[in-house]
């Protein structure tokens, strides 16, 4: 491991050791990609449940915000709920349980196309605009929060990196 091993969370440890055991047993381990890739799937649960535990006293999650806020930064505040699934990495069953959600909170209601009978469109409500604008303020200060310790510099690194990793994926 290298120095950055000492600014761990112990959640993390066991996995970490996994990794170092494997590559003392077996030379030739892609010791660091491995750790570079479990470390990723780590902190992205961690990220979700961080963003969750702000949002469960709104009654949402955060795949119920980003859907959200998917309608709300449409110019027509419109959206198709194939389009929720394809952007927000949703399959077509999260994305009709979303959609449902949304529906029954009354955020969105649901029209049918006007080209196109099979299709329905989602379309934020003024509930779901005063919803979603009242909650903002919250979350923004709860993505500095998270973000505070981290420097201008090391933020544009970090984005530089995740966005050169997506590419490597074909997102």
């Amino acid at each position: 491991m290298n120095d950055q091993s000492a600014i761990s969370n112990p959640s993390f440890k066991a996995c970490e050791d996994a990794i170092g055991l494997v590559a003392r047993r077996l030379p030739g381990v892609p010791q660091q990609e491995v750790l570079l890739t479990r470390l990723y799937f780590h902190v992205q649960g961690q990220l979700t449940d961080y963003f969750n535990a702000g949002l469960k006293e709104h009654g949402i999650n955060d795949t119920i915000w980003m859907a959200l806020m998917m309608l709300y930064t449409r110019p027509d505040e419109t959206v198709y709920p194939s389009d929720l699934s394809d952007s927000l990495a949703f399959s077509r069953t999260n994305a009709t349980r979303v959609v449902d959600e949304l529906v029954q909170q009354g955020w969105a209601v649901r029209e049918a196309c006007a080209d196109d009978r099979r299709k329905t469109k989602l379309i934020l409500t003024a509930a779901g605009r005063a919803f979603i604008e009242g909650l903002i303020p919250s979350r923004h200060a709860h993505m500095r929060e998270l973000w505070s310790g981290f420097s201008d510099t090391e933020k544009v690194a970090m984005e530089s990196l995740l966005r050169k990793l997506l590419a490597r994926l074909g997102g």
